[in-house]
């Protein structure tokens, strides 16, 4: 990074030479500058330096700029010796990380959860198109339920590993006044993640956008799309949900109260999406995010080392 002292100036009166020759009179650092022109002769056969005397001309004068590098000597590096250090600490990083989480090796409460999750629902890595090992695909999880819905529509959730945020609890007269440190610490850990569920039949299908934390699922956005589960889930993989031209559905915080509560429980108890397979979306989109970690490191000191 360069960084530049300069002495600021303001131009404060300009006086008109003989022969077109300008100056301007500057304040600098509280006193008068002059930023003076290379001499031309006058009219009248002298040099626009008679207009001031020479002492003044001596004293007034204005700093020039200085530029400092703000690079130390000592930290200089060549092409090969950054690279070097680059790729040293990317390794670094990257064993640190496969010390404390093998790579590849799901927790066991993680396992036990993925194991209970997948009697009922079909769990897939990646979406078609960018699959298959490329780097960064598993960050998208589909999800296809094994059983149709009551009314015969299949059922799929999407969601990508790192379409997370905070979970903020709503406040309330039980928990305003509350004074636990571990709960406090405890809420500021915990996240939130945005999902959509799909409804499919008959080429259609209906796409819930839903968001949940520990404690509740809210859906944000109900569309209508042309489509199978597997098309609309991949489109919303590829972050094609919005579909821009076409009608985004109204906007949902304007309707009745009892249709958004609705639309909750539905996706709860019709689409399957309850306690189990909400905690199994928050803890498998920690561990993907981690793998992906890892992998985007490994892929990067491939290249830059």
């Amino acid at each position: 990074m360069i960084r530049a002292s300069l002495t600021t100036f303001r131009i404060s009166n300009v006086v008109h030479m003989h022969g077109g020759a300008v100056r301007a009179l500057a304040v600098a650092d509280g006193g008068v500058g002059v930023v003076q022109p290379q001499k031309t002769p006058s009219q009248h056969g002298g040099t626009d330096a008679r207009l001031l005397s020479s002492a003044a001309a001596a004293s007034q004068r204005v700093r020039l700029p200085t530029i400092k590098m703000n690079r130390p000597d000592a930290r200089l590096l060549s092409s090969a010796a950054a690279s070097e250090e680059l790729g040293s600490i990317l390794t670094r990083e990257i064993n640190e990380e496969t010390d404390a989480s093998p790579e590849g090796t799901m927790p066991p409460e993680m396992q036990e959860l993925y194991t209970e999750v997948s009697q009922k629902w079909t769990v897939l890595e990646g979406i078609s198109g960018i699959g298959g090992g490329e780097t960064g695909s598993g960050a998208t999880v589909r999800m296809i339920r094994k059983e149709a819905g009551s009314k015969g529509a299949k059922i799929g959730i999407v969601f990508h590993c790192q379409d997370t945020e905070p979970d903020f609890v709503e406040m309330n007269e039980s928990n305003l006044f509350e004074d636990g440190n571990d709960d406090e610490e405890e809420d500021e850990d915990s996240q939130a993640i945005r999902f959509g569920v799909t409804v499919s039949k008959q080429g259609k299908t209906v796409v819930l956008q839903c968001r949940v934390g520990v404690e509740s699922l809210h859906v944000d956005r109900v569309t209508v799309r042309d489509g199978d589960t597997e098309s609309v889930l991949a489109s919303l993989a590829n972050g094609e949900g919005t579909h821009a031209a076409l009608y985004q559905g109204p906007d949902y915080e304007e309707l009745a109260v009892d249709l958004q509560t609705a639309f909750g429980t539905y996706v709860e108890k019709e689409c399957g999406v309850d306690e189990t397979v909400s905690n199994f979306m928050l803890m498998f989109a920690d561990y993907r995010e981690q793998e992906e970690y890892v992998s985007w490191m490994k892929a990067a000191v491939e290249i830059l080392d």
